[in-house]
């Protein structure tokens, strides 16, 4: 297939990567999402790791996890076609703040299972944020954006190169330290609270401070949040785990 197999309806989402437009196929009703990054300005790198990326998300099928349909490569640029999701979680948290502990169980159970399903298959993230994290139809929860994420050979367990967002980073990835598979779950441990209180467990806009805070200092939980909820937070937000 190629881009020729599928009507561009409009604009929905811009970024550094590049441009994704709601689009639909012809000759059918489905509608899809077609995200294009420009080759233009980037690294013989970064070309391989967007092949990877696209590789990656190819073979991956669970209900929690954005299903890849198509992808075509052209001189100047790539196109990967995925299922649509209306909403992103960083939507209702610029509209909401925050929301009620049931739904945010909710979501966690749903990114739970769509961790354990990638961990399953070696393949680690690195880049969980509000902003991967898409709400389909049905209230379906689905992650995506595997441009960070890596497959962990089965003899490399320990990988060492620092990659995502440093607002939902665990303490070894700031500290340059060895990680695993859990750096995932501190991230998530990290939206989940965000979802809860309304802003992450660290934050300043100094990078330096945020990294010293993550690194040294403790999770303060507020009196609300229900003894299991809390219990499963500090499970996720563990530094002697993440060190």
């Amino acid at each position: 297939m190629t881009v020729e197999n599928y009507h561009v309806i409009e604009l929905v989402g811009e970024g550094s990567f590049g441009k994704v437009y709601k689009g639909r196929r012809k000759h059918s009703g489905q509608t899809v999402a077609m995200k294009f990054i420009m080759k233009h300005g980037k690294t013989e790198n970064d070309i391989h790791n967007l092949r990877q990326e696209i590789e990656i998300l190819r073979k991956l099928k669970h209900e929690n996890i954005i299903q890849m349909l198509d992808s075509f490569e052209s001189p100047q640029e790539f196109c990967v076609v995925t299922e649509f999701a209306q909403g992103e979680l960083f939507e209702i948290l610029e509209d909401d703040k925050c929301l009620p502990e049931e739904q945010v169980q909710a979501i966690a159970k749903q990114l739970v299972k769509a961790l354990h399903y990638l961990h399953s298959n070696r393949i680690i993230h690195r880049d969980m944020k509000p902003q991967n994290i898409l709400i389909g139809a049905g209230s379906v929860v689905k992650l995506c954006d595997f441009g960070f994420a890596r497959a962990m050979s089965t003899n490399t367990v320990v990988l060492r190169s620092i990659k995502g967002t440093p607002l939902y980073m665990a303490p070894e990835l700031v500290r340059e330290q060895p990680y695993t598979h859990t750096v995932d779950l501190w991230s998530l441990g990290v939206i989940l609270y965000e979802l809860y209180v309304g802003q992450p467990p660290f934050y300043t806009n100094s990078v330096y401070a945020l990294i010293r805070h993550i690194v040294k200092d403790p999770v303060k939980y507020p009196e609300s949040m229900s003894p299991s909820f809390k219990s499963f937070l500090k499970g996720l937000l563990n530094k002697v785990a993440n060190l």
